[in-house]
Parts: C-alpha cells; structure tokens; sequence
C-alpha cells in the first residue's frame, strides 16, 4: 500500500532543535555491502548484524585481559527510562536518549559533536508514554534514522544532525515505536505499539531516500478477513492494542523482514469476549485470535506476507511475542529430552537456515525454518504454566487452569509480563552455536480487576510478584544450543537480570544486572571473569568497537521500564535507578 499523510494541523505541535552545530569529519556513508558485512570496528544498526546476533568479531579484549577493564569516559543522558543502543561509525557514535533526543559524540573522549533535539508540544499527556523511550536508531549511507514518540519516521543528516525528511505514520499520542527501525533493501522497516489505544497497530516501510510509505501492514483482522473466525464474534472495534514493537531482523539473501506481533487487552478473554464456549484454547482455533503474538515474514519493498506462525494463542498474560529470532545456518539434531515438542520431519543431522530464539515472556525457546516457518523444535527455559503443550506440529494448547477466566479471582502465573525473557535481547556466541539468553526466575498473581475496562486500563489486572517455585535466585544466564535445544551452561544470580547481553570473538559474553554492576563471563563456559559497580541499573544495550586499534565497550545504564517490579521480588538486592549516562570501558 502506498499512502501519503496529511499533516498540516501537526506541523505547528513538532520542531527540531540542534545543538553543538559541528560536522562529523570525514564522515563516510554506510553502504548496502557494509549493513550486510559491517567492518570490524563498527555498530552499525541494533544488534550490530542483519541476523540479530548481537555478536562482534573483536578480540583485543578477551578472557586473559578482560579483569583490566577500566572506566576511560561516561557522559551524562536524558532523563526517564535509558535503554538505548549506541551506533559507532568511523569513530563516532551516534546515541539515543529519552524523548527524541540524538547525538553524535567523538567515540574516543564522549564530546559532543552535534544534537538532534525534538520539540513536541504536549508530549507529556501522550495516552502511550512509552514513546519516549529510544531503544534505538539506524543508519543509512549518510543517514541516521529514528520513529519519534510523536509517530513520525525522521531521517537526519548524519553529518550535522539536520533534518534531511521526517514523515507522520498518523495516530499521534496513541502509536509509538521505541525499537530501531531496520534498513532492508533501501526501504526503512518499523513496528509500532498501541498499548493504551482502542484498536490495534501496524508495521511500515518507507523508503530510505524520500520518506515515501510504501506500505502499511496491520496485524488485527477485521470481518470477513482470513483469521476473523479466530476472535470469536468479538467487534472490530473491540480488538485492541496488538502491535509489534520488539526488534526486526533481515536476510538479504533471501530479502525478508521478520517481526513479531504482541498479544491484545484486555488481559480476561472472558471481559474481551474471546473466550471460546468451550474446548481448549489452541493455535487456530477459536479463542486463538490470529494475527496476536504472530511471527510474520514480509518482503521489504512491498510489505507482501511471505509466512507467518502464530507462538502464543489466545493470551491472557501480556507475554508479546516480539522480540529477537536470529537467522542461523546450522546442523539441526534435537534432542527430545530437552524439548518440549520436536517435528518427526527433521532429520538429525541435516543442515538449514533457522530462525531461532526467545520471541515471548513465557520464555520457550522457539526453533523454526527461515524460509518457510516450518516448526522445528521447541522447549521451555523458565519455570512457565502458561502452555500445557506443543505438538509436533508447533501448535500451542494453553493451560485452562491460569486462563483469565473469572474477574475478581487469582490465578497464579508464571511467569510474569516482564518475563521470563523481556526485550532485552539475547546474543549468538558462533564457536559454541549458542543463544546466550538473559531471563528471570519470577512469577506473579494476577487479578482482573474490572468488568469493563477501557484501552487506557491496558491489561486491567492486579498483581503481585514472586519468585519462581524452587528457585532462590532471579537472574539468569544460559547457553542453548540451536543444534540440539540442550542448555550448555548457565549462570544465576540473585538480582534480576534485565539487561542486553553482547559476545565477542575475544570469548567473552556483557551483560548487566538490576545491582547495578556490569559483568564480563567466558562465553565457553559462563564463568564470571570481571565486574564492576556503575551509579545504577544496567538498563540497557551494551556494544563494543574499535578507533584506532582500541577496543572499546560501551554500557547503557540509568532508569529502565522494570525497575522496582522485578527487584521486589528479592529486596534484599542492592537496587539503585536514575542518574542516566553512558559508561565506555578499555583495557588499562
């Protein structure tokens, strides 16, 4: 679909304010070629590869070294919730802040280079204030691209920080979009939230040059759609809140875009009207409610729907599907004692491409084919009763038992809406052809607390937190293997572990935790190699690179979206947010 906004009556709400007013030296545009093989010593988009590996080839920092870390600069960020991702390129680094707020700084020293600043009247009574969180950006040839808390796709010059295009995708104040757009094919790919609204969202592609829509994907099906059946008789207008706003991934190779969908609201099918009459809740069937906690796969130029395969059906608990699934060629040889379901079909040995990963809170590990969808393995990571089974087809039967069925009465649930794995993204580490997972021991009671909410009650439950049955620990580290579903290590600790995990060549896995330090564990094996304390919660994205042969790591830290909620499950954490700012580390 091509569409065009009109937005006269929005131009006087918006403006950009520029800062430091220098140019980048010598900038160098960012081509297709290198999106698809960065250099070394650059971060080029949010998990620094295509593939969402979240992997870098550097090893001047490795397990021999890595205790010599030592703090070289910081810089003070915006306030509110800091969960950005630093892009480096030749040297510079280009941040996201809260609210609209981008730089460029000399990746050596942290000065400042040039501001982007984006003024919004108003943007303090937006009904979904979660878009004032900047999980990320892109960059482009000579382009740093971003979708605003306002639901604008904004290009800026990344030599000056100047508007090159910016183009409303409409809804403003309702629709938001905190993850970084992916650049696939000269066309700038975005999801979109609508946590607080009375209908459901939507994922774009524009192009790259222009700001052009060229298409427009919704993931909620109205009557007479394919899925329709699915939500039992329930009005259009009364399925909400379905979006995709987790982290995309892309094979150029093939040329599609992988995003996944969220779940709906309210959190009760019995106060939303889905709740089928009777039978079981299964992928497909009634009550399931097609297009929700969906992973879809689309060509970047036209949006056109290549497959998809829903993960979750029919949830009760805000578990969003949405988060990172790596493309991976591997040997495939599942191990049915680990899984919870194996497809007959794949025979153990064989060799494919794989979209492989954590995608929902619940926490299983999902192992599918990249081309197709085809189910190939799945398992459990946390303690979850959520789903009762998996066949061996892929297709999910829910638990009647923790079903929200009845308003006014607990149910247990583990594990919680903050998961599980939330989007804090996962890492491949290539030698050991593992996912490096970061989750949480937690579980919760849940409530629903009103018989008619409305779309700004979000999922309309009461809660409380807990630790998982059997565990004396919330955070956790593991290494799955994508060949066999195996755990081969894991590390646990007591405060929470929310958090993005980096690897490196050099064996080392970062990651951070809820007491506010920052870790270096050997990859091979999760032995804790170094730590250190920072002002507070690792909140968000750490990356490494390189500036003349230095090898670099950088840590988001600050105020994250869980805070408090998780660590009040184990109190006796030393838990610290605020005081927002970005941490560099090199060798002494």
């Amino acid at each position: 679909m091509k569409g065009k906004w009109l937005f006269s009556a929005l131009v006087m709400l918006v403006g950009a304010v520029g800062f430091g007013q220098k140019t980048v030296p010598n900038f160098v545009p960012v081509t297709d070629a290198q999106l698809r093989n960065p250099p070394a010593g650059d971060w080029l988009m949010y998990r620094r590869t295509f593939d969402a590996w979240g992997y870098s080839p550097l090893n001047q920092i490795n397990t021999a070294n890595v205790s010599r870390l030592r703090l070289v600069w910081s810089r003070a960020m915006e306030s509110g919730w800091n969960e950005g991702t630093p892009l480096i390129r030749n040297g510079v680094m280009f941040l996201p802040n809260n609210s609209d707020v981008i730089q460029a700084l000399d990746a050596r020293t942290g000065d400042l280079i040039w501001e982007y600043r984006r003024k919004v009247e108003g943007r303090d009574k937006f009904a979904n204030y979660l878009g004032q969180i900047k999980r990320g950006i892109a960059i482009y040839k000579d382009k740093i691209y971003t979708v605003t808390g306002d639901n604008f796709v904004v290009a800026l010059d990344a030599r000056t920080g100047k508007v090159a295009w910016e183009t409303p995708r409409g809804d403003v104040g309702e629709v938001m979009y905190a993850s970084a757009p992916i650049v696939a094919n000269g066309v700038v790919v975005a999801g979109s939230s609508c946590q607080f609204s009375g209908f459901g969202c939507y994922a774009t592609g524009h192009d790259a040059d222009s700001g052009e829509e060229l298409w427009r994907n919704y993931f909620i099906p109205r009557k007479g759609e394919p899925g329709d059946e699915t939500w039992n008789n329930t009005p259009f207008e009364s399925r909400w809140m379905t979006g995709a706003w987790g982290h995309l991934t892309y094979d150029p190779q093939t040329d599609i875009v992988y995003y996944g969908s969220t779940g709906t609201g309210p959190a009760s099918p019995t106060v939303r009207g889905t709740l089928p009459a009777s039978g079981d809740v299964v992928t497909g069937g009634p009550g399931s409610q097609a297009g929700t906690n969906t992973r879809w796969a689309v060509k970047p130029k036209t949006g056109q729907v290549v497959w998809r395969r829903q993960l979750l059906p029919g949830d009760s608990w805000d578990q969003e599907c949405t988060f990172e699934m790596m493309l991976i060629n591997t040997r495939l040889a599942p191990a049915p004692d680990a899984a919870l379901a194996v497809n007959p079909a794949i025979r153990s040995g064989e060799t494919r491409k794989v979209l492989a990963g954590v995608p929902c809170k619940v926490g299983t590990f999902w192992n599918l084919d990249a081309r197709t969808g085809e189910f190939i393995y799945a398992r459990n990571t946390v303690v979850q009763n959520m789903i009762s089974k998996i066949d061996n087809r892929g297709n999910v039967t829910l638990n009647n038992d923790t079903i929200l069925k009845e308003v006014g009465k607990s149910y247990e649930v583990c594990p919680t809406f903050l998961g599980g794995k939330d989007w804090p993204p996962a890492a491949y580490f290539p030698p050991l052809n593992a996912i490096i997972v970061p989750l949480n021991n937690a579980c919760s009671t849940m409530k629903p607390s009103s018989a008619e909410p409305t779309p700004r009650d979000v999922y309309a439950t009461e809660l409380t937190w807990k630790l998982a049955p059997g565990q004396t620990n919330m955070g956790r580290l593991e290494a799955i293997s994508v060949e066999t579903g195996k755990t081969l290590w894991k590390f646990e600790q007591k405060a929470p572990n929310y958090a993005a995990v980096l690897t490196t060549a050099g064996n080392l896995v970062f990651t951070g935790g809820q007491d506010s330090r920052i870790r270096a564990h050997d990859a091979r094996n999760g032995r804790l190699l170094w730590s250190t304390r920072l002002p507070s919660t690792i909140s968000g994205h750490l990356v490494t690179y390189a500036v003349d042969g230095k090898q670099y790591v950088a840590v988001v830290a600050g105020s994250g979206l869980a805070d408090g909620i998780l660590s009040s499950a184990v109190p006796e954490v030393d838990f610290k947010s605020g005081s927002n700012a970005v941490f560099v580390f090199a060798l002494d």
